[in-house]
């Protein structure tokens, strides 16, 4: 599979809405492609541009992560970021309610590794969590990867 990166791209000298178009290209993507793939979303949303109005000239920079990209290339899939919850060099891998003979109560169990963290959606869930476990964890955002659940 393809890795991607997320790159800011703007063509200078000319105004258009938006300004910088937040490209999701693969990493071994030349300014020429991202400036294709941006000119065409540029002239997809302001129909009443001609192409000749837009210029050569392509300032590409790297992209903010957190950004959503407006155009993600042909065949690639923007990775959805992953927060977990790390507790020193533990991290937090299930919940689970525990029911003893005198006791009840949610256990966590922990592993040494990422990618078996236990994962959430949003920063804010992840914090809740970490809230809830100890307010003294860690929450990072996660390394994609195929075997985490």
């Amino acid at each position: 599979m393809t890795k991607g990166k997320l790159y800011q791209v703007s063509i200078d000298e000319i105004e258009y809405q938006p300004r910088f178009i937040m490209v999701y290209a693969s990493e071994d993507a030349t300014d020429e492609d991202l400036q294709r793939l941006a000119t065409n979303f540029i002239l997809s949303q302001n129909p009443e541009l001609p192409e000749s109005a837009l210029v050569d000239s392509v300032i590409v920079e790297p992209g903010d992560p957190n950004e959503k990209p407006d155009v993600v290339a042909e065949g690639l899939h923007v990775p959805t970021p992953a927060w977990g919850v790390k507790m020193g060099l533990l991290y937090a891998q299930a919940v689970h309610h525990a029911t003893y003979d005198d006791d009840e109560f949610d256990e966590v169990a922990y592993v040494r590794g990422e990618t078996k963290a236990k994962r959430f959606e949003t920063e804010a869930a992840a914090k809740a969590f970490a809230q809830w476990l100890n307010p003294n964890c860690e929450v990072i955002q996660l390394e994609e990867g195929n075997d985490h659940d």
